[in-house]
């Protein structure tokens, strides 16, 4: 409580029981400084390592510094013309706002997310932000498509190509076959200062669902939007061998199955998955690829299982 001194004014009126002086106030508020810059946790920042900012890093630049980038028509990889349904244009302060993504799928139908087949639901996408007024009309959407083939290597020259001067995107969509996102998930942590988000609906073996806060974790920018994966479809299969009370089990497969969903080795992959989970769970497991039967099936079936895996 303060005391009341000749240089000390009070708050409140006269029936105050309990009343505080400038004094006081001034008291605490130095203690509630002290205790904000001594006490809270240093700031944290963003971006796995420092690198000089660009310029065509920001998505709105004074028309003047506007820079002269390359048109989708002319990306390598791709070759579609087309693609800035809503053109560049300066705004009446004299600002240029132009959001970028870039398309990292490959242009063959038999994967499921192509750029033939979602570059539709994108286009629908765009319209509905703009619809729906999300980004300010006076921003540019410009697609900036690569055609990756499912390639490792390709899609990782994709991705840098992408985030160069020439093209400088702001975000990353795909890739859609998983041994093409594992290079391009890990590299994005270290593109820019801050990194550059990558979001894709593929990512389906386990090691994409791995904690992702700091930049330890090996895919840091990575951002799954699908919900079926195949770490799910492991905890399926355990649920169903402890229902029927089984503890060994012969997983058949082959290795280029399903394509169309991750791309190369698909069923390769599912199998990992599965195997790393029955380890887990001490689940006997023996892994047969149907690629390398020497026989049919039926035979093969016959020689790997035989009297070992069947039940009493």
């Amino acid at each position: 409580m303060c005391t009341r001194t000749s240089r000390c004014y009070w708050f409140g009126g006269p029936g105050w029981k309990k009343v505080l002086c400038y004094r006081c106030v001034c008291t605490l508020f130095v203690l509630f400084v002290l205790g904000v810059v001594v006490l809270l946790p240093t700031p944290v920042e963003c971006g796995c390592r420092r690198l000089a900012q660009k310029p065509c890093e920001a998505i709105c630049v004074r028309t003047s510094a506007a820079l002269n980038r390359r048109l989708p028509g002319n990306v390598p990889g791709y070759g579609a013309a087309d693609n800035v349904s809503f053109p560049v244009a300066s705004s009446i302060d004299g600002w240029t706002c132009e959001l970028r993504i870039v398309v990292i799928m490959p242009a063959n139908t038999s994967v499921e997310a192509s750029l033939p087949r979602v570059q539709p639901a994108l286009e629908k996408a765009e319209g509905f932000i703009r619809r729906e007024g999300i980004i300010p009309a006076d921003v540019a959407i410009r697609w900036i498509p690569f055609d990756d083939r499912c390639e490792q290597a390709r899609a990782t020259v994709m991705a840098m190509d992408g985030t160069g001067s020439d093209s400088c995107g702001h975000l990353i969509l795909g890739p859609s076959c998983d041994f093409a996102l594992a290079p391009v998930a890990r590299i994005a942590r270290y593109i820019y200062n801050d990194g550059i988000p990558v979001i894709t609906g593929a990512g389906y073996t386990f090691d994409f669902e791995e904690p992702k806060t700091h930049c330890e974790n090996e895919f840091h920018m990575l951002i799954r939007t699908g919900l079926v994966s195949f770490k799910r479809m492991a905890f399926f299969m355990i649920e169903l061998i402890r229902h029927f009370k089984w503890n060994r089990v012969v997983y058949f497969y082959e290795r280029q199955s399903y394509y169309n969903v991750a791309g190369p080795q698909t069923g390769h992959l599912l199998m990992n998955t599965m195997a790393e989970f029955f380890r887990h769970e001490n689940i006997t497991y023996s892994p047969f690829s149907t690629d390398s039967a020497r026989t049919n099936l039926t035979e093969s079936l016959k020689e790997k299982v035989g009297l070992s895996y069947a039940s009493k």
